[in-house]
């Protein structure tokens, strides 16, 4: 499963564990509460998804291109 549908699938489940909660009358703190929650667990799933999809590709200077070094400033 891709990212972006792991992301869309569990976006999907957490509007309707929203709709349930509001439908079950939950007390809007506590819902907030649980939604909060869920919104956590569900960026660490999509997080886990990327990470085993392995490394991203990365681009590989030309043999006639040398890497360049860059100095950045020191804070004060």
């Amino acid at each position: 499963m891709s990212v972006d549908s792991t992301a869309a699938a569990l976006g999907d489940r957490l509007e309707a564990l929203a709709a349930a909660l509001r439908e079950a009358g939950v007390a809007p703190d506590r819902a907030a509460s649980v939604l909060g929650a869920a919104s956590a667990a569900t960026m660490h799933a999509v997080t886990l998804v990327a990470l085993l999809r392995g490394p991203a590709p990365t681009v590989a200077a030309t043999p006639d291109e040398e890497p360049v070094e860059q100095q950045l400033p020191l804070a004060a």
